[in-house]
């Protein structure tokens, strides 16, 4: 085993064990897997693996598992055999007129009846061994589907396994729907991207109802209905220790929730949820809760946001920085708040500040009445639809913020870079505002002992026009974001299509386009009908991006992208989505579709 391999399995495992004696959970260690959700994507830790880094990875296990993806020494592993280009040409993507992909061939699809993943949410990934080594009976990936669960019939929360199947794969031939449920308890919907807990056994989301939000803890059991006879979870007050279980509490009786998936943090056993009427509560009793003891709600903070009435602030997903306390929230007015959340109320920290608001300003926000009188925003798409990232790193502690619309220039994209305080801010525009900008990512070596060679990607529109574009930005004054991009490459010559957010993953098992030394993946997904909908990956090894790898149109475009392992076993490095409408592409025909392909080949 790779030494920084070892040193981050040995700190997971003083993980499991603080995290277990913090909390409710019995004296006995559950076992600890890795988990892929949301919210893993929205921590980075920049400048390499430190001592510092790994004690913040104590306290937050999402550190450990960023790390442990980059953690693996040079070995001389078989590279992907489908690594060349393919014959097919295919119309332009990502500035290539030349251009060529596979013959699409999905691993496998599963129907997900009348639901699919909410635009721009993620499926969750979980991993029964951290050392990366697939599971076929224990990794799985849960599905929240945004139509309403019905006992017997359509399931709303879906787990499949078995999911390194198909041709040639460690699994057999095809995935397995695991379990399957009704996970709603008002009739409501899951639009937002679920979380699983550290041993697997458990999935937190929220049900979106009329007016109202529940949020649900899903104890599962293996064998429990399909996606078209969904099994009925027992519920509160009613749960054996062999059985499925639902706890449940309603957090908001007046808003439903659009914007904000859960954040729990493991280590006080407490998640941050927000509802659209801009109150943001904190939740205790989440996955260790003693048997048939129902979550509660600790407190509850309503943004201070100017003016009255008219426009909601809507909140988008809370990321919290345990050390600190401090809990960082966006809303679809284009403001930035902190909160000091780790006490028995909360209260406000720093912010308002306004990122997007199309030139309103925090103190008269766009569509709110009252006094001063309305602003009206400059163009659209002014809000901050995705939760921020948090680079926990001591040598940066920043934050990233990305918002379509700051109203410079008349409507400009943006993304930026601020300190938990707010202060220090430093913007980059991507482009004009017309569409929402959803989070970027960083490439690996960001990641590494030289960040300052390292970039963001993010998806603006053109410098010229509004057609979906391509941006990366430097660092060279690092921990400092450059003001202006390093370059940009067009995505589709088609204007308004809006980007899923981007997924990066540093495969050290494959030579990307069979280039050696090259194996930072990009993907990520353009929204759109017909034609226009695609996932796509790109090659960013050199800090730029020439053209795609592959791509598969998929009409209407994808969710949100979860990528699994760096393996080089069949079928066992992979990406994980939902269509978003019915679609006949591969074994997905006119169906709504989970889906499973390679990372490169995406076949």
């Amino acid at each position: 085993m790779p030494r920084l391999q070892f040193i981050l399995l040995f700190a997971a495992s003083c993980t499991c064990v603080a995290l277990a004696q913090s909390s409710q959970a019995p004296t006995s260690t559950p076992h600890t897997g890795r988990v892929k959700d949301w919210s893993t994507r929205h921590i980075v830790v920049s400048g390499g693996v430190t001592a510092d880094q790994l004690r913040r990875g104590e306290v937050d296990p999402r550190v450990l598992f960023r790390l442990a993806e980059r953690g693996r020494d040079s070995e001389s592993w078989p590279q992907d055999p489908g690594g060349s280009a393919g014959s097919a040409l295919t119309k332009k993507i990502d500035g290539s007129g030349t251009q060529k992909r596979r013959n699409i061939k999905l691993d496998w699809s599963v129907s997900l009846g009348n639901g699919t993943v909410a635009p721009y949410q993620f499926p969750a990934k979980f991993d029964f061994n951290t050392s990366g080594n697939p599971s076929c009976v224990n990794d799985f990936v849960v599905y929240g589907l945004n139509v309403a669960g019905v006992n017997g019939g359509q399931a709303n929360v879906v787990g499949i396994n078995n999911l390194y199947s198909g041709t040639g794969g460690i699994c057999g031939a095809n995935p397995t729907v695991r379990w399957a449920y009704n996970g709603s308890s008002n009739a409501g919907s899951v639009l937002t991207s679920p979380v699983i807990s550290l041993d697997g056994k458990k999935i937190a989301y929220v049900e979106s109802a009329a007016g109202r939000s529940v949020f649900h803890v899903l104890t599962w059991k293996a064998g429990d209905g399909t996606v078209t006879a969904a099994a009925a979870p027992v519920l509160n007050g009613a749960c054996g220790a062999a059985t499925s279980c639902l706890k449940s509490v309603a957090y908001s009786t007046s808003a439903t929730t659009t914007f904000a998936s859960p954040w729990v943090d493991y280590q006080t056993d407490k998640a941050f949820v927000a509802s659209d009427n801009g109150v943001i509560s904190r939740i205790s009793c989440v996955f260790n809760c003693p048997l048939n003891t129902n979550p509660i709600v600790d407190w509850s903070f309503t943004l201070p946001v100017a003016g009255t009435g008219g426009t909601t602030p809507r909140p988008n997903g809370p990321v919290y920085n345990f050390p600190y306390g401090l809990l960082m929230v966006g809303d679809q007015l284009g403001e930035m708040w902190v909160l000091q959340a780790n006490g028995a109320a909360a209260s406000l920290f720093a912010g308002p500040v306004m990122i997007g608001g199309g030139g309103c300003t925090v103190t008269n926000p766009p569509g709110r009445t009252g006094t001063p009188a309305p602003c009206t925003a400059t163009g659209a798409a002014f809000g901050i639809p995705d939760p921020v990232i948090l680079d926990a790193s001591s040598q940066s502690e920043k934050i990233f913020v990305f918002s379509g619309n700051d109203g410079t220039a008349g409507a400009s994209a943006v993304v930026a870079q601020m300190n938990q305080d707010l202060t220090g801010l430093v913007k980059a525009h991507i482009g004009a505002g017309t569409i929402d900008v959803h989070t970027g990512a960083f490439d690996d070596p960001y990641w590494g002992n030289s960040p300052n060679t390292g970039e963001l990607f993010v998806c603006g529109t053109g410098p010229a026009d509004f057609t979906p574009t391509h941006y990366w930005i430097g660092f060279a004054s690092y921990p400092t974001m450059d003001s202006t991009p390093v370059g940009h490459l067009q995505r589709l010559a088609t204007p308004n299509i809006p980007c899923a957010p981007y997924t990066e993953f540093f495969n050290q098992s494959l030579n990307l386009g069979n280039v050696p030394g090259h194996h930072d993946l990009l993907v990520s997904g353009l929204v759109a009908a017909g034609a226009n909908g695609y996932i796509i990956t790109n090659d960013i090894s050199t800090g730029a991006i020439t053209a795609s790898l592959n791509f598969v149109n998929y009409p209407g475009g994808v969710s949100g992208i979860v990528v699994d392992n760096d393996s080089p076993q069949a079928q066992a490095s992979s990406v994980y989505f939902s269509t978003l409408q019915r679609v006949n592409v591969g074994t997905c025909v006119n169906q709504r579709c989970a889906v499973k392909l390679s990372q490169v080949g995406l076949k």
